[in-house]
């Protein structure tokens, strides 16, 4: 679907069940990625909610989940959303997650740069907007790579399994966007 020379983005499918579980299945991550508690599930209901996906896809107006693998040999490197797209204001939010052992080789850059091509040429959206928690330091650098500008901090906002932790908001515009 859309690719550098490592990475690529693509639909998940059913038999992407076991990975995403992997994924999604770590209490930790949770904590990081959704404002929500976390509750265990079976790799089975992982399955199903993708099949359900299949036979009734969502309209794809506010939200697009695209699962990132490597080139080479499709190797599962975690998820990648866009989300809360508002088509009338032409902005959205965007966010990934890759497994532990993908960080810290410049995935998460180039799943960040396919997520912004596609929210600008495919959507024709004109501002992009992404939150981290503020010590998530290797995602804050990530979204400056990437041209992102921090634009604010929302005090103790996001529950992190330990207390209250500040929330920084960056933002990119298109007409500030390097393709």
């Amino acid at each position: 679907m859309f690719a550098t020379d490592r990475v690529r983005l693509r639909p998940p499918t059913p038999d992407d069940a076991p990975n995403m579980f992997r994924l999604y299945g770590d209490p930790e991550l949770h904590l990081i990625t959704d404002g929500e508690p976390f509750v265990p599930r079976h790799v089975g209901q992982v399955r199903a909610r993708l099949e359900k996906k299949v036979t009734e896809p969502p309209d794809g107006q506010t939200q697009v989940s695209l699962l990132a693998e490597t080139v080479a040999d499709g190797t599962f490197l975690g998820g990648s959303v866009l989300w809360g797209i508002n088509a009338f204001s032409r902005y959205a939010h965007l966010g990934i997650s890759l497994l532990p052992e993908a960080r810290g080789q410049g995935y998460g850059t180039e799943v960040i740069r396919l997520l912004c091509r596609y929210g600008f040429r495919n959507r024709n959206l004109r501002r992009l907007e992404l939150e981290t928690l503020a010590s998530n330091t290797a995602m804050r650098r990530t979204a400056e790579t990437c041209g992102f500008t921090h634009e604010g901090t929302q005090r103790e906002r996001e529950y992190d399994g330990d207390g209250f932790a500040d929330m920084v908001i960056y933002g990119l515009l298109r007409r500030d966007w390097t393709p």
